[in-house]
This record gives C-alpha cells, structure tokens and sequence, in this order.
C-alpha cells in the first residue's frame, strides 16, 4: 500500500473523505482531473461505497464537482471573480452575525471568542494542508462561534455552507500566508465585543472579510 492507504479504523467514510480532502487541498489530485470511484477505492484498499459517499460530501464543499456521464472530477481553482464572489456573500452574513451575537454577548462569551483566538494563534501554518489543517479548523471555529452567538440555528446551518468553500481559499497552499493578519483582525472583533458595540464588531468583521479577499487575490 502507497501514501494513500486508509489504515485508520475509525468511520470509514469519514476517513475517506478526510483523505480525499488532503489529496485535494494537496493537489495530489489535481484541479479538473477525473475521480473515477473505482480506481480511487482500488487506490485507497476499501470498497467503493464509502468513497462514493465521500465524494457526495466533498461535492457539498465545492472541491469536487459532478457532470452528467462523466462522473465526479476535482473541482477547477477558484478564480479572482469567484473568489470576490465568495468573500461578497460572507460580507451579506457575516457582518451581520457580529453585530447580533455582540448584542447579546456576556464576559462568559467574550472568554470563549478571547480562546478561539488564541488557539488559532498557537496553530501551525504549514508545511502543506496537513501542517495547516488545524489553523483552517481554528479560523472557522472563531466565525462558527459568532454565529452560534447570535442564538439562531438558521444562521449557524447557513455559515456552515460556506465552510468547504473557505477551504479552498488555501488550495494547494504550502503555508498560510496571512496569519498574522487574521489573527489581528479577529482581535480586533473581538475588542468590540468587549465594549458592548455591536456597530464596531460589524464593521471589524467587514474590515476582516475584505482583507481575506484582498491578500486571496495578491
């Protein structure tokens, strides 16, 4: 068995998913190629139930895209356009999420923002999708948390959506390049909130997605 082997005995497709995910982010499947079910399932030593249930999962995170007679392929990089278009809709929501979840916020939540922060500071930045993976996790769980602050499970489905597509934000990355500077802008949503001033945590979370964009476009 090669690099791709799935040795881990936990949920199967789970570990395919998690595998394919790190094959894609990785570009060892490379943008626009083919995932033919079977030669996949050959490749990683399971049957080919799990990984058709894993690629349905990665198509919901847009890293893989399926045509009619033609199957499954790893989906093309996103484009300036599509990024800008990305970038745009999380500037409809989640502004709005800060704003809310400030509203409603005690010291107890400003602690579990201040820790979110935190963790994603300690996180590794590379080499590659499997030394960054834990930062992606540490950023989204900052955002998931505002959301889930806000009080609205509806809002927390919604962000969720956008989770595989902010993935590919660092597409066959070999480093987060722009840590530091996520890390600041959170901070900064973050100081809002310990003023109480919903108005400020939006425009920071503005501020934030906008520079996600301008340096995913650099």
């Amino acid at each position: 068995m090669d690099d791709w082997s799935v040795t881990t005995p936990r949920g199967l497709t789970d570990t395919v998913h998690d595998t394919l995910l790190e094959l894609l982010m990785n570009r060892g499947l490379e943008p626009g190629s083919a995932l033919r079910t079977q030669t996949l399932a050959a490749r990683l030593g399971v049957s080919a139930t799990p990984v058709r249930e894993a690629l349905a999962r990665l198509e919901g995170s847009g890293l893989v895209v399926r045509t009619a007679r033609r199957g499954y392929r790893a989906a093309p990089l996103l484009s300036s356009e599509e990024l800008a278009q990305l970038v745009d809709v999380r500037l409809l929501v989640e502004p709005g999420n800060a704003e809310r979840a400030c509203a409603r916020t005690d010291d107890g939540f400003v602690l579990r923002l201040w820790a979110a922060v935190e963790e994603q500071r300690q996180a590794p930045t590379g080499p590659g999708y499997t030394g960054f993976k834990h930062y992606l996790e540490a950023d989204w769980s900052f955002h998931e948390l505002l959301a889930e602050g806000t009080g609205n499970p509806f809002i927390v489905r919604t962000l969720d959506s956008f989770r595989g597509f902010v993935q590919r934000l660092h597409q066959v990355e070999e480093h987060v390049g722009d840590a530091q500077e996520s890390v600041a802008e959170h901070e900064a949503i973050v100081r809002a909130f310990e003023r109480r001033d919903p108005a400020a945590a939006a425009e920071a979370m503005r501020v934030h997605l906008r520079g996600v964009l301008q340096r995913a476009v650099a």
